[in-house]
């Protein structure tokens, strides 16, 4: 499947951005340690971008296997980025 509309998130704190990578690892997608990158893993590719002044981190993915859509990926992210969030909250 051909890639997707960047996908913006807000709120992406530090320690959200740690959390988010951490579950990415967890799933086997390799993650770099700084704030931007690209990541390859199982058969979708994304170049990721973490503005640490405004608290966004900017996904696009140029490649998806054909079992995923742009609209599931973007749901995930959202909800895994409130997850991160309530979770560094909670500590």
């Amino acid at each position: 499947m051909p890639g997707c509309p960047t996908i913006t998130l807000p709120g992406v704190t530090p320690q959200v951005l740690e959390c988010l990578k951490a579950q990415a690892r967890r799933f086997g997608v390799p993650v770099p340690h700084d704030g931007s990158g690209t990541v390859t893993a199982q058969g979708a590719s994304a170049e990721y971008r973490w503005d640490q002044d405004t608290g966004t981190l900017e996904i696009t993915f140029s490649q998806l296997p054909q079992w995923v859509d742009c609209a599931s990926v973007a749901v995930r992210l959202r909800e895994a980025v409130r997850a991160c969030a309530f979770q560094q909250a909670s500590s």
